[in-house]
């Protein structure tokens, strides 16, 4: 039998230029941004709703305040939580309850219980493994009661001795020793670069140093409540005698330099020894980049006893040593 080949046409489609490929890219470039506009017009409006919404009203605020005010004692922390919230709850709340003492504390081990309050769930890292013992909802304001399993016992706060009848400053050049004025003034604060402000109270070296209680940020921006002693450079020492100090079996502190002062890491380290008569408790270096970093000191020699703490600090370099200690017996 004839065997009959099918015979297949092939259609050609007529060639695009290279204008007209163009053109219709930029027409469905054109419909797909049509619809992308009001698809994020609704997702900022929805965002919008969510941030409105989320925020607590004053009035949840100040609900959450006039249940701290009525249970917080003294010697209790109050922290916020997020941290970004801060600066709202230190407003709302007020210096009487968000005091420095609390805000720009040294850390969390000498508190034996805390009041969180906290917005949108969240918690203060620095209070992890304390004991939930209460939470009180006010609105979009949680305040938690938590306690603390294993808190530190202060027996002496080096930072409360500053002032004339407790302390005594003075700066050493070679043998000699001048010793430095307590006066009341200006406070003291300039722009970025010139360190924490120095209160109107405080100790005046000659050659312009000043000692004083100040509030430093460390390099994550942290404030802590510590002794200013900004280095003088070269050989001089500062020399800070704390006064009849009630000592336990250990000396505990922790130093930083201003965030601006160290961020760089280039400046000299600064050293601070502390002594009681002629024994050498210990000499601490601070370098660029430690942060707000803590030491202990052995003193239980003089566990129970009552004696002068000598702090001599040095900085080879006093270019952009602003720096701040505090310490504390236990």
């Amino acid at each position: 039998m004839p065997v009959t080949r099918a015979k297949t046409a092939c259609k050609l489609r007529p060639a695009v230029s290279g204008d007209e490929q163009k053109r219709a890219a930029a027409k469905a470039w054109q419909r797909y941004a049509f619809a992308a506009i009001p698809a994020a017009g609704l997702l900022e409006l929805g965002a919008h709703v969510v941030q409105t919404h989320s925020v607590a009203p004053d009035a949840d605020w100040k609900a959450a305040r006039e249940f701290v005010a009525t249970h917080a004692a003294p010697e209790d922390l109050v922290a916020f939580a997020p941290r970004w919230a801060d600066p709202v709850g230190r407003q709302e709340f007020g210096p009487q309850i968000a005091t420095v003492e609390r805000e720009a504390r040294a850390d969390t081990t000498r508190f034996a219980r805390a009041y969180e309050v906290s917005i949108r769930g969240a918690h203060a890292p620095d209070l992890d493994g304390w004991h939930r013992e209460d939470a009180a909802r006010f609105g979009g304001v949680t305040v938690t009661t938590l306690t603390n399993p294993s808190p530190v016992h202060v027996i002496d706060d080096l930072v409360s001795h500053v002032d004339p009848q407790r302390m005594r400053v003075s700066r050493v050049d070679g043998g000699h020793e001048s010793e430095c004025t307590f006066a009341h003034g200006p406070p003291l604060a300039g722009g970025l670069g010139s360190g924490p402000a120095m209160p109107p109270d405080r100790f005046v070296c000659p050659g312009g140093s000043n000692v004083g209680t100040s509030v430093v940020a460390d390099l994550d921006y942290y404030p802590h409540r510590c002794i200013y002693t900004p280095g003088v450079g070269g050989d001089s020492t500062l020399r800070l005698r704390f006064l009849d100090v009630v000592l336990g079996s250990s000396l505990h502190g922790h130093h930083a330099l201003y965030v601006e002062a160290e961020r760089m890491k280039t400046g000299a380290p600064v050293t601070i020894t502390f002594r009681i008569g002629d024994t050498t408790l210990g000499t601490i270096f601070h370098r660029d980049g430690d942060g707000w970093r803590a030491f202990e000191l052995d003193t239980s020699a003089f566990a129970g006893q009552r004696a002068e703490v000598v702090a001599d600090i040095v900085s080879p370099g006093g270019q952009r040593r602003a720096y701040c200690f505090e310490a504390n017996t236990q």
